[in-house]
């Protein structure tokens, strides 16, 4: 069975819901559009969903083209406006790696606040800044996520808990994790795998309630030992350019 691309996801606004895309262009930066947008709080620090998993019950939809960003509300609220940057600030990632970008006033940030329940910001990264928590691209197989099956009753759980940008099949569980250190080629990209993704409390919550029901650290733990709590790897862009659901997947020369 040749190894392909079974599935491609980006979130426009960091912390809400993944959006499935058929296709994602991977510039040198990494996945346009991916993480394109933060929320902060009024001190400028950075809402993170294992803290605030409310977060995930918002819809986005990010439409480039037309600069124009929607929110989906859990109570059937849709916020639909252009973000236009105001002032400049900066925010900082978990590890305490600056980014700068600028605060977008306006409708979004009120509808934010007004969910959250406390003042917040909608915020637009820079373009030469990441959005996401370490590398541009991570990656992650359907075996592997089968192989949580037996641990979660006997059901493979959501991929989306994982929040990876490619997804692919054709592969024995964990194969992605001996690829630490060697390029693959998928479309018109090349990847270079780095290393592994260490795991946290966010796999455990709900994609869609952000409410804990799975033990997947738990599951991973027993699979893989207390010692290695990873899932998936992170991957560095040696080549930009199209990935597309179905494009074959090969070790680079």
């Amino acid at each position: 069975m040749p190894v392909a691309v079974s599935e491609l996801a980006v979130a426009p606004v960091k912390g809400m819901r993944l959006q499935r895309a058929s296709e994602v262009e991977l510039g040198r930066g990494g996945v346009t559009g991916d993480r394109e947008f933060l929320v902060i709080g009024e001190d400028g620090k950075l809402l993170l969903t294992g803290q605030n998993p409310a977060l995930l019950r918002i819809e986005p939809a990010w439409d480039r083209v037309r600069n124009l960003l929607t929110l989906g509300f859990p109570d059937g609220d849709v916020v639909r406006y252009s973000p236009e940057p105001g002032a400049p600030a900066t925010t900082q990632t978990y590890d305490g790696r600056e980014v700068a970008g600028w605060i977008i006033p306006g409708p979004l940030s009120a509808a934010l606040s007004g969910y959250l329940g406390r003042p917040v910001h909608l915020f637009k990264r820079a373009p030469e800044h990441l959005g996401t928590d370490d590398e541009p691209v991570t990656l992650m197989s359907q075996a592997s996520l089968q192989a949580l099956a037996p641990e979660l009753n006997g059901a493979a759980p959501d991929s989306r808990r994982f929040r990876m940008t490619i997804t692919i099949t054709g592969t024995d569980a964990w194969a992605e994790h001996a690829w630490s250190g060697q390029s693959v080629i998928i479309g018109d990209v090349i990847l270079r795998v780095i290393a592994p993704v260490p795991r946290c409390v966010v796999t455990t919550r709900n994609p869609d309630s952000g409410a804990t029901d799975a033990r997947i650290l738990h599951a991973l733990a027993r699979l893989r030992g207390n010692d290695d709590i990873t899932f998936g790897v992170w991957c560095e862009i040696l080549r930009p350019g199209r990935v597309q659901v179905g494009d074959l997947v090969s070790a680079a020369p």
